[in-house]
């Protein structure tokens, strides 16, 4: 196989995994290279998706100071202010996803969502923020840890997944030692040692891997015996229960976790006009209040992702800027993955305030808000624009000092403000893109300090 179809298949097997969080939410359209000249007044943000595949760690959007904020609502002197550095921070945050941020879809109502607070969020009160405790420091999994996960997992579904070493971390580590001056070959080796271990049974591969968390990620090809039919969301959440069930002992035997509950939502269309699905499966335990609902739903999740087999069309941009298509054929397999480092178990600060719907889209129309847009949105823009949908999700990216929740809103602009891709049009779909607000009421956000911390009062 050439790199290049390589590289296509590894980022498709990748974008088909279902997000954990917020940040990985941020879909990547892949169309065909554009040299038609941008119309007149108009964005054409699909037209930097090449380019924002090659910057993938620039910040593309700035902190915005919320110290604008219109809320007027009395503060908890009893709250610690949450140093905040927005989603798209120097310290990585969702910067590095680059892209459109949105989705293709025909129809705003295409975008709904499950969260038990869906069209009920005036009704949460108040939610929880929780510090980051692996903020600018790695969490490293040893040889024995792996061991120990692999070990119960195997325990508790009945299978034997048998570690395969590799060498390529030794080989890492000896390129190092060759080319890293003695002062700094500690730090080095200890920046690039082995964050990720094998253990294969068949077909199928568990992956335990840590850097800001712990993961598993598990893989392997999809039974002979999947439900039949059309495309649709019922079809694909039925595939992903099939595929998930011979292993829900052993997830909830790592994680302490059952996740109970499935969420199935279309995650727009593709190139061919063909409809994607997420699933998760989640906590959900109807006891529980609406708030501790929604942030189980946003956070403790196990994604599962299905791939059927398929011969489809690839276009591809050589380097030297030439148009080609290829055939490229996808196995039938499966994906699951799930953290063993949950928000919920980090440092709570407390539970803070939440702004409805209504006040958070005050917000974003007044300017106080976040998107990937490469490409400045003018409040007229907004004016014009239609504010599709609103789903309520967490900001817990290990790269964020701080998790807490946000809205992300998704935005329909008017066609003489945004320009659309041309396989868009040919479709009958428009773009919705994301922007995001903060839920918490800016008067308990301050800057965020280069640690993380809260900045320490005038005087002490």
């Amino acid at each position: 196989m050439n790199d290049s179809l390589l590289d296509r298949k590894v980022a498709a097997a990748f974008a088909a995994l279902p997000s954990s969080d917020a940040y990985l939410k941020a879909r990547l359209l892949r169309l065909p290279d554009e040299r038609k000249a941008p119309a007149p007044r108009r964005f054409a943000p699909w037209k930097l998706l090449p380019l924002a595949a090659a910057m993938t760690a620039i910040v593309l959007v700035g902190v915005l100071l919320w110290n604008l904020g219109a809320t007027n609502q009395p503060v908890n002197p009893d709250l610690p202010r949450i140093p905040y550095g927005g989603f798209f921070n120097d310290a990585g945050g969702m910067g590095g996803m680059g892209g459109m941020g949105g989705i293709w879809s025909k129809s705003a109502g295409e975008l709904h969502r499950d969260s038990p607070a869906y069209g009920r969020e005036g009704k949460l009160g108040t939610m929880p923020v929780y510090r980051n405790p692996y903020y600018g420091k790695a969490i490293w999994v040893d040889e024995a840890q792996a061991m120990e996960i692999a070990e119960k997992f195997n325990q508790a579904t009945g299978k034997n997944f048998v570690y395969e070493p590799t060498d390529i971390w030794e080989k890492m580590a000896e390129k190092i030692r060759q080319n890293t001056p003695p002062d700094q070959l500690k730090d080095a080796l200890e920046a690039n040692r082995q964050n990720e271990w094998i253990f294969q049974c068949g077909e199928e591969t568990l992956r335990v891997f840590s850097h800001y968390s712990i993961g598993v990620t598990l893989h392997g090809p999809l039974p002979a015996d999947l439900p039949q039919g059309d495309g649709t969301a019922a079809r694909y959440e039925a595939m992903c229960r099939q595929v998930a069930a011979p292993y829900a002992a052993g997830i909830e035997a790592l994680t302490g976790l059952r996740f109970n509950r499935a969420s199935t939502a279309g995650t727009g269309y593709n190139i061919y006009g063909e409809t994607r699905f997420e699933t998760f499966l989640y906590v959900n335990n109807p006891g529980d209040s609406l708030a501790r609902q929604a942030e189980d739903y946003a956070l403790k999740r196990l994604g599962v992702s299905v791939l059927e087999e398929r011969d489809y069309v690839e276009t591809f941009v050589d380097r030297e800027g030439r148009e080609g298509e290829e055939i490229v054929h996808q196995d039938a397999e499966f994906y699951l993955g799930f953290s063993l480092a949950y928000p919920g178990e980090g440092e709570l600060l407390g539970n803070y305030p939440v702004m409805d719907r209504k006040e958070a889209e005050r917000e974003l129309l007044a300017g106080r808000y976040e998107t990937s847009l490469a490409e400045d949105v003018t409040a007229e823009m907004l004016a014009r624009a239609t504010i599709a949908d609103a789903e309520l999700v967490y900001s817990d990216s290990p790269w964020l000092s701080t998790w807490l929740p946000v809205y992300r809103f998704s935005v329909l602009f008017a066609p003489e403000d945004m320009e659309e891709a041309p396989r868009a049009k040919e479709l009958g779909l428009r773009s919705y893109y994301d922007f995001y607000v903060p839920a918490v009421p800016a008067e308990y956000l301050v800057p965020q300090e280069e640690d993380g911390s809260v900045p320490r009062p005038a005087g002490q």
